[in-house]
């Protein structure tokens, strides 16, 4: 039987999870993404999870681009905080990808705009820096980008006060 690569990422995003004490439950699966409910004493919410696999190279850093369509963001954005989302930064060596955990707040403030545009958001990763930075096209009016601990374990840590 051959394994998809793509399974490896979700599995590792998994992976990450169950070791932190969450109970991931898959609700909806896709090629490009994945719905899983997380359940743990602190309470209980849904995580979207999106992976991309083709970093661009930009001098001492990498760029990895998520597109969002319309019918994505009306299932998860204005849900009351329910959602996480979870982009799954791969590479051909896996030892080298990273997941980014992002709030829905953080997600609405990188990709909402009025505008009827596609809406995308990229995360670059600069080596040896600690955090990362997020862009979406609700940035490209000169509004300054978004940076994040590059930390998924601290973001895992931090998740209940979070979100609740």
């Amino acid at each position: 039987m051959k394994i998809p690569k793509v399974d490896f990422y979700f599995g590792a995003l998994l992976s990450q999870l169950v070791n932190r004490g969450y109970t991931p439950v898959m609700k909806e699966s896709g090629n490009d993404r994945r719905i899983y409910a997380l359940e743990k004493d602190s309470g209980s919410y849904l995580i979207y999870a999106k992976y991309s696999f083709t970093p661009r190279l930009k001098s001492e850093s990498k760029i990895w681009t998520f597109f969002f369509y319309d019918t994505e963001l009306e299932k998860t954005l204005g849900q009351d905080g329910r959602y996480l989302f979870a982009f799954i930064c791969g590479e051909d060596d896996l030892n080298n990808s990273e997941i980014l955990l992002l709030t829905e707040s953080e997600v609405i403030e990188c990709i909402q705009t009025t505008d009827e545009s596609s809406k995308w958001l990229t995360i670059e990763m600069a080596n040896r820096k600690r955090t990362l930075t997020i862009r979406g096209n609700a940035h490209t009016k000169g509004t300054p980008s978004l940076r994040i601990p590059r930390s998924a374990d601290q973001r895992l840590e931090d998740l209940p006060t979070m979100l609740f």
